[in-house]
This record gives structure tokens, sequence and C-alpha cells, in this order.
């Protein structure tokens, strides 16, 4: 029995997970590929996850938070590419516009974010700022009515599926050089909407990756890239917190990510270990392989606690900032432990591409890095727990 979850939520992640059961003839040829299928977004949109974190008012599912964690955990159970793509699209890029934006902006914006056609795409991390987001250059200056946008985004996440970009830039009434170090520490962020369509956008080359090969990861870069003044999402100078909001939100998504990347490993390697044969008898009878598993699936277990007790606070509308950060480092550690404990049970099957078991070690590496890296989920959780 979940203790956060109802009926409504628990079918909802059903359905999902008969729908991701489909997904295994198309996963390889993708990630050799390095890139989503755009037909699943079609059909993730008829499922209704695209909009899942959208109200109703706005054309979505109005599903709670921890609907969409256990949707993202059976996503990731069976791809964790296409969980990435889902997690940004619908809940930082979606949810941040849901929380600031003007009505026509939702109007205009929410219905492609949730119709299939392309998932949005977060711009915050730059060539000289990751982990200190505060320090980001790139720029935005007034231009008549609207806005003229400068600056150079790394690691974006689905930019050549996405009709959209929100981007954090620094005001600058000035407009000086491009690169130049900042006033202040948050001084100016602010939080633009980018079409990717307009003049001066310009879309790199697809990193390559250690893992989550088919999930889009691209800089952009903004170069003169005039917008109107239905640009701006939120106030001039208060993008900080939109991205910090976002953030949070975005690491109980991870979360679940982490976790249904370990609960998958781990059932590959129980089933594993109860045909492979050694020593004359199946190598879950031994000890060190059963108790090995055991101890995986009790943290993946406690990881999705954690999980949705913070995804849980956001929807009674209680602080979850430490406990987001608590699940998003705890899930991420559990599953390096648990691919890794998967891969020994495969032994040197485990390390070879044909065996999934791979792919999910791989994929699982980045849960400990993107929205925060371990070290400043433990910064985070410190502060707050000895916050005057």
């Amino acid at each position: 029995m979940n203790p956060y979850a109802g009926g409504t939520e628990r079918e909802l992640a059903a359905a999902v997970a008969a729908w991701s059961e489909r997904l295994g003839p198309r996963i390889a040829a993708a990630e050799e590929a390095g890139k989503l299928p755009r037909e699943l977004f079609r059909e993730l949109a008829d499922l209704g996850v695209l909009g899942m974190t959208v109200p109703e008012r706005d054309g979505g599912l109005g599903a709670s938070t921890v609907a969409f964690a256990l949707v993202l955990e059976e996503l990731a159970a069976a791809w964790a590419s296409l969980a990435v793509g889902v997690s940004v699209n619908s809940g930082i890029v979606a949810g941040s516009l849901v929380r600031f934006g003007t009505l026509d902006q939702r109007a205009r914006w929410l219905p492609r974010l949730i119709d299939g056609g392309g998932l949005g795409a977060f711009g915050l991390t730059e060539p000289t700022s990751g982990s200190d987001a505060a320090s980001l250059r790139g720029t935005a200056r007034r231009d008549g009515d609207g806005w003229v946008l400068d600056g150079d985004k790394l690691f974006v996440t689905n930019a050549r599926y996405a009709p959209l970009l929100l981007a954090l830039l620094r005001v600058s009434s000035s407009g000086g050089p491009r690169g130049a170090e900042p006033p202040a520490r948050h001084a100016g962020i602010t939080a633009f909407i980018v079409p990717l369509d307009v003049a001066g956008v310009t879309i790199g080359k697809p990193e390559r990756k250690l893992g989550l090969l088919a999930s889009d990861t691209s800089a952009v870069t903004l170069d003169g890239v005039h917008v109107g003044a239905d640009a701006l999402l939120g106030e001039v100078g208060k993008g900080f917190s939109i991205a910090m909001a976002g953030l949070d939100a975005g690491r109980i998504g991870i979360a679940a990510q982490a976790i249904g990347v370990a609960r998958s490993a781990l059932a590959l390697a129980s089933a594993y270990a109860k045909e492979r044969r050694q020593f004359g008898r199946p190598i879950a009878d031994f000890q060190m392989v059963s108790f090995s598993i055991a101890r995986r699936r009790t943290e993946t277990d406690a990881a999705r606690l954690l999980a949705l007790r913070a995804a849980w606070l956001r929807d009674v509308g209680r602080p979850f900032t430490r406990e987001a950060s608590m699940a998003k480092l705890y899930a991420s550690e559990a599953a390096q432990r648990a691919t890794h404990a998967a891969i020994q049970v495969f032994g040197g099957y485990g390390y070879m591409r044909e065996y999934s078991v791979e792919r999910a070690a791989r994929d699982a590496r980045a849960t400990t890095i993107y929205e925060g890296t371990s070290e400043i989920q433990r910064l985070v959780i410190a502060r707050s727990l000895f916050a005057a």
C-alpha cells in the first residue's frame, strides 16, 4: 500500500506502464540514431501524459505531482531517455508557464507543449555557470516594446523538438559587451519564452553522451534574438526564483526517473539470477547474489517513499525544497548502487550492449548530475537543517 498515492494516481501509472511495454522494439534503433521518434510524442499526448501537470482550465489533466512522479517512474523503467524529455517538457517548462504565465501566454504556449508536436526546452546552464546558476552571463536588453537576447546555453534537453526555450538571462540596460562580468549575484536574472524558430537562434550539434543516448542534448545560441514584450515570463529580475522553483519540482522528477531505472535493472537481475546456473544450481540460491538484490531493492523502495513525500508536500502547498533534494540525492545514488549490483549479477554479459542492464547503468549515472549534482543537494539539505 502506498501512503501517498490514491487510486487515480495508480491507474494513471498503470496505463503508462502498459503503454511502455510496447517501447522495447523501438529503443535500440532510437539510441543508435540519438533521437526520440516523434510519433511517441503524439502517443503520449493521446494518453494525457504531456498535459498531466497542466490544470484542466488550460486544457490539461490537472493531475497531482504524485501522479506525475509515478508516471515518470514507469517511463524511466522502460526508457530513461524518453522520461527525461517528458520531465523537462511537462515538469519544468509547462509547470513554469502554469505558475507564472499570463492568460495569453498560457493560451498560446501550453497547447504546443501538450499536443505531441514537440517537447519544451529549458535553458539555464552556460559555459561559465552550472551549479552556480546565479553567475549566468547571457543578457537581455530592452528594445522599444520588446527585447534583444544574447547568450549561450549548454546541455539543453529537447532543443531539436522544442517549440520554445524557457531561457534565463540577465537584464542589462546598457547592453554591455557579451560575456562581461555580471554586476551582482541574482540581479536582473529574468525568464523569457523564446520561440526556437526565430532569427538569431542556433541549435548546436547533439552532444555525445555516456548515457541517455536518445535524449537530445544540445547547445543553443541566442545572437541578437528579437522578441516581443510578451516573451517576458513573470517579472523582470524575478527569473532566478522561477528557475529555482522549477528545479525544486524537477528534482522530484529526477528522483522518480532514478527509481524507475533502478527498479528495471533489479528486475532484470532477479530474473537472470533465477535462470543462470552455476555449480549446479541457480545463482539466486547464493546469498551473495540474493542479499545484494534484496538490499538494493530495499533502497529503491525507500527512495520511492522519499520522492512521493516530496511530491505530496508540493501538492498540498507545503514547503518541499529540502525534501525534493533529499529524494533526488538518495534516489540517484541508490540507482548507482542498484545498477552496479545488477551488472555484477550478469557478470560479463552485463557489460555487453545487447543486454539492457548495461544501458540502465549508463542512464542512471546522469541522475546524480543534472538539475543539481549530489554535492549541491547535500548543500541544499545542510543549509535547510542549519538555517537560523
